[in-house]
């Protein structure tokens, strides 16, 4: 009777999880969200309250969700929540000329979010997950934090972004690095590029600079169609999971468990 904790659950890709593994009755699944009563209902999931950038209402869950499971033990913590500036995602370096306090501020709040929020909640559900006999713990990166994708495709934007998901690769090796003794398997694990409701709802701007990304994509990938559904990248990134081993952790890998990014 595994159990999961989806941080980030309320939409996309974390909700996403909670559709895929609800749909086994031996699952316990746990989701977090800013918000509860905004988030569709599920069968077989319970849904609690929590904030990647408030600690003490992470560690709320944690105690909550000691009791939802017949031992007090997470089987699986799978970090999603993120931050990606709408108005910066489409940016490069020297774009931000005249915008330096603009820069700091996206700046700062994706690294506040994608690093420091991913802090809080490994942290508060360490001791669950101490417990568990799977132990692991996955954290939703991103291709982008690739350089030499990135290079190789010409991409200059997504600056901050990329920046902090580099940053939680780093911090999700070091923690692999100081668990290794105690068999916690840690992943960095990208999702690829996913046709989430909010992908979908692009600004005109944007939709030139995605398609210019695009273009930049099929350089390294020719047979790039375009963004893949929800279903199909969970489908993917849980085969990964599942089949993580002690030997791979503290490893950045994509959905498709290589570093085949799309």
């Amino acid at each position: 009777m595994p159990s999961y904790v989806i941080v980030g659950a309320s939409r996309g890709i974390g909700h996403g999880f909670l559709k895929n593994l609800s749909a086994d009755p031996s699952n316990t699944v746990i989701g977090l969200a800013r918000n509860p009563s905004a988030v569709e209902p599920i069968p077989n999931v319970t849904i609690l309250k929590a904030d990647l950038l408030d600690p003490a209402s992470l560690n709320a869950a944690a105690s909550r969700a000691t009791t939802l499971t017949p031992d007090g033990a997470i089987d699986h913590l799978i970090v999603n929540g993120a931050y990606l500036g709408e108005a910066s995602a489409f940016i490069a370096p020297s774009g931000f000329v005249g915008k330096e306090a603009f820069f700091l501020s996206e700046l700062q709040t994706s690294m506040a979010t994608n690093v420091a929020g991913v802090l809080y909640s490994i942290n508060a559900f360490l001791p669950l997950v101490k417990k568990s006999r799977i132990k692991k713990v996955v954290v939703l990166s991103s291709g982008m934090a690739d350089t030499e994708c990135f290079q190789t495709a010409g991409l200059p934007h997504t600056v901050a972004y990329a920046i902090s998901k580099a940053g939680v690769n780093v911090l999700v090796a070091k923690y692999a690095v100081e668990f290794k003794d105690e068999g916690i398997k840690f992943l960095a694990l990208s999702p690829g590029v996913v046709g989430t409701s909010d992908f979908r709802q692009l600004s005109p701007e944007d939709q030139e600079g995605y398609a210019k990304m695009a273009a930049g994509f099929a350089k390294t990938y020719p047979d790039f169609k375009g963004p893949v559904a929800v279903e199909e990248s969970v489908g993917r990134q849980l085969e990964v999971i599942h089949g993580l081993t002690l030997a791979q952790s503290g490893q950045f890998l994509s959905h498709r468990g290589n570093k085949e990014w799309l």
